[in-house]
């Protein structure tokens, strides 16, 4: 099996400190001095003591009410990841600047509101009683940093509002670096001051020429939350060159745009400063955590109760709602898709861009305002048990009247995520005689499944099983395992997929933090799958994918095609709930309201390939490399702060005879060295890679580009220059997709019946409206205007389907496999006809 080069590991973690004791008896009477020290050291303890005992009751620091479950949860998850993590007893003691800097971080991301010497500051106060805070549960350093924040913020704000009123030249040579992830808080008052300056004239810019072009689409993107830390230079859309060449020519237009751009730019600050003024004590308290847990590794982390709310749905792909997926749109939570099969889709009541007013509980609950309110806390109170009512008051879409309201109530239920499951299709590959090879793909999007008693939906290797037989049913020679954009999930299914496609052996071996081996194997003889098999991966394919690739690769069972590797991610990480249940329980209240689940992911293992290599830092590296922007990306785990060493283990002891087995494999060396020659030829002469490599070249210099202009006549000329790069290759993207494979797409049969249900749904929707119409329509003579009720699909209209993605990697990796199908075929009939000659005596 193969193996690769190692290098030397890095080690960390926490001990917990040991406390002194003494006995008065013990003392010798000549040691006055002695005693009067140890009873001045106990009386620090018992400050200490003291300290630790006021985080069991509710306590208010910087306007944050700490709770005594909130330090309950912070020494909970401080015992749990000293005792539990893969580098347990290797780092003598946390660094408490670390934390400090890595807090501080977690929200003024872009270094612009503090100063150099206010996190220094913060750093004397706190950082080198970190960790003696997070051991005891307080959080008090957590919110002074967090309320200093807030006081920059609102002052940094109040700033912008001003000098939002005034003139900007944007004739200077100036620039503006928007991506500051690693730049440096500034040293001055003077220097914080020129850095707004030019972030505010960076931002007004990007909405001249977003208005100009008649773009709607905000300059900054911030997830569910307008945060203008988030910068970034987004300006597609739609273009004219000549209404943004006015800004230069037409001061008129020049003043009306500006003063847009100037609304728009303050109504953004209003809502970011409302967002964190109003960010919760529990948000603070997890960023605080995760400041600590990162030290250790990227992937170990808190999980509060929304975190992990959402986590598991992610994993389980289903949760209890009412089915609909909420967006910010300038501050009104809107509703941006109806999922298929769920309570909103089943009412009939909501519909897309639908405007969230207010929110009520049960039928007679007070409606609460949520306009500017964070995305997250509307969720919150839109989710609730299964059963449930919850009463919505919204601004329907459709409606003309701004004004317009509606009072709608829908009892929550199950909402299965069946977009998240994997699918499949059909492509059909030309080959040289004019014939068509059918290439089977599987797209899979995570390693999904049970995870305990939650509700779910399905599983990984069943969906993949199902979408096997159905693609081998429909003809495929060859199969696409896709694992491109595959961050990972279970361990468990990710072992059982890979079973799919070997008869037994081992998948994974997991090491210990006490350096023990275990080997995951496939113990299951059948096979779903015994034919030519490629695995397509990408830098964003990460853990429990690059054990399904590798373990493959390694077996010799399939070839790895993508990006030169994978992610780099090497390690397992396991989720432990708090238990809530308290010392001396029967005491407790049992009328008293549960809080709800928190939970710590943390790393407790790392995984190795059978071929003894660690898939941390380095990946699986490709079979075959396809050229890809992603390799100038800072994506992988290596860009990772704290990220654990790579190293290696001795191999497993297996071989598999495939020829026997009678299984394809591309371990045949004239194979493999075909199959890449293949492809290196076709990299080199077809119009789609050429297209491929000067996208990738455009995207690189733009990316290398830090700095960018606020000279306004600078910016223009660029945005036309772009444009017309980015036109060209729209155009040339067209005439290409003219070329696209013919491919039959295959869902499961559980996304099958969510359809079946939804179109359903649609159908009894629209009788009912037709009918309502018909008894409110009247003609001139007072006669009833009759409607028929739709009796079939076909009265349903459907917008045209798109035509499918011209998926260039995905396209070449199913030329491979039309490759190795051919090749398989011609040595097989070697082999054939050679066994007649020598059984009828020709040789």
């Amino acid at each position: 099996m193969r193996k690769r080069p190692s290098t030397a590991p890095r080690t960390s973690l926490v001990n917990n400190h040991n406390r002194d004791t003494f006995d008065v008896n013990t003392l010798p009477k000549e040691a006055p001095n002695l005693l009067m020290t140890q009873t001045l050291k106990t009386i620090a303890r018992l400050g200490c003591v003291t300290l630790a005992a006021l985080t069991l009751q509710s306590t208010t620091y910087g306007g944050f009410e700490q709770t005594k479950e909130m330090a309950d949860q912070t020494r909970w998850v401080m015992n749990t990841i000293n005792a539990r993590h893969y580098l347990h007893g290797k780092m003598e003691k946390l660094n408490g600047t670390e934390i400090v800097e890595a807090f501080t971080e977690s929200f003024d991301y872009g270094r612009m509101y503090f100063q150099r010497s206010e996190v220094d500051d913060f750093v004397f106060r706190f950082g080198d009683a970190m960790e003696d805070f997070l051991q005891k549960g307080n959080l008090y350093a957590a919110f002074e940093i967090y309320a200093a924040y807030q006081a920059n913020v609102q002052a940094r704000t109040d700033w912008a509002y001003q000098r939002l009123s005034q003139d900007f030249d944007f004739s200077l040579d100036e620039k503006f670096f928007p991506d500051r992830r690693k730049a440096k808080w500034p040293a001055t008052a003077a220097e914080s001051n020129d850095l707004w300056e030019r972030r505010l004239k960076y931002e007004l810019l990007n909405e001249l020429l977003s208005l100009a072009s008649e773009e709607q689409e905000e300059a900054l993107e911030y997830g569910e939350t307008s945060n203008p830390d988030n910068v970034s230079d987004q300006e597609n859309g739609s273009f004219d060159s000549a209404k943004i060449k006015r800004l230069v020519e037409d001061s008129e237009f020049m003043v009306e745009t500006l003063d847009a751009a100037r609304e728009k730019i303050r109504r953004r600050y209003e809502r970011n400063l409302t967002y964190i003024i109003d960010r919760e004590a529990a948000e603070v308290q997890e960023s605080f955590i995760n400041a600590m847990t990162q030290l250790f590794d990227p992937h170990s982390s808190f999980l509060s109760a929304d975190t992990l709310e959402s986590f598991n749905s992610a994993v389980q792909n289903s949760f209890v709602g009412i089915g609909a997926l909420l967006e910010d749109d300038d501050g009104i939570c809107t509703i941006k898709q109806i999922l298929p099969g769920g309570p909103a889709e089943e009412s009939g009541l909501l519909h897309d861009e639908d405007k969230i007013i207010a929110v009520a509980q049960g039928k007679d609950g007070e409606f609460e305002d949520v306009v500017d309110m964070q995305l997250r806390y509307v969720v919150r109170k839109i989710k609730g048990e299964k059963g449930s009512i919850v009463r919505l008051l919204i601004r329907p879409g459709s409606a003309g009247d701004p004004s317009a309201r509606k009072d709608i109530s829908i009892t929550r239920g199950d909402v299965k995520l069946t977009a998240n499951l994997a699918s499949a299709k059909l492509i059909d590959i030309p080959n040289a005689d004019g014939g068509l090879i059918p290439v089977g793909v599987i797209q899979l999007p995570s390693f999904y499944g049970n995870i305990g008693a939650g509700n779910t939906l399905t599983t990984t290797a069943g969906d993949v099983t199902e979408l096997l037989k159905k693609l081998s049913a429909a003809g495929a020679q060859g199969i696409i395992l896709d694992l491109r954009m595959n961050g990972g999930g279970l361990l468990s299914e990710a072992v059982r997929v890979a079973g799919l496609f070997i008869p037994i052996g081992p998948v994974v071996q997991v090491r210990n933090p006490d350096g023990r081996t275990d080997v995951l194997s496939d113990r299951d003889l059948n096979l779903e799958w015994k034919g030519p098999l490629i695995v397509l991966t990408s830098r964003f394919s990460a853990s429990a994918s690059e054990i399904v690739a590798g373990a493959l690769q390694d077996h010799g069972r399939a070839l790895v095609v993508g990006n030169t590797s994978t992610h780099g991610k090497g390690t397992v990480q396991e989720v432990y709930h708090m238990n809530r249940r308290p010392a001396f329980s029967w005491f407790q209240n049992n009328a008293a309201p549960q809080a709800r689940p928190v939970a710590s992911k943390i790393t407790i293992k790392q995984f190795y390939l059978p071929g003894g290599s660690s898939t941390q830092l380095k990946g699986v590296p490709s079979d075959i490399a396809l050229p890809s922007v992603n390799e100038f990306l800072p994506i992988g785990e290596s860009d990772l702060p704290h990220a654990l060493a790579w190293d290696e283990i001795p191999e497993v002891d297996w071989f598999n005879d495939w020829k026997k087995l009678n299984i394809s494999s591309p371990e045949e060396p004239k194979l493999k060295t075909a199959l890449a020659q293949n492809s290196t030829s076709r990299q080199s002469s077809l119009a789609e890679f050429a297209f491929l490599q000067e996208q990738i070249e455009w995207r690189k210099g733009r990316y290398d580009e830090k700095d960018i202009s606020l000279d306004l006549e600078q910016r223009i000329a660029r945005k036309i220059e772009d444009q017309m790069v980015i036109n060209r290759m729209d155009d040339a993207y067209e005439a290409l997709s003219k070329t696209n494979y013919a491919e039959q797409d295959f869902i499961l049969e559980i996304a099958q019946e969510q359809d079946a249900l939804s179109k359903q749904n649609l159908l009894e929707k629209g009788a009912v409206e037709v009918a309502l119409d018909a008894a409110e329509t009247t003609n001139d003579l007072g006669a009833s205007v009759t409607a028929i009720e739709p009796d079939s699909d076909e009265t349903i209209e459907e917008e045209e389907e798109d035509k499918p993605d011209f998926d260039i990697y995905l396209r070449e990796s199913a030329r491979i496999m039309a490759d190795w199908i051919e090749l398989e075929a011609t040595d097989k009939a070697a082999i054939s006809a050679t066994k007649i000659a020598v059984t009828t005596g020709a040789l």
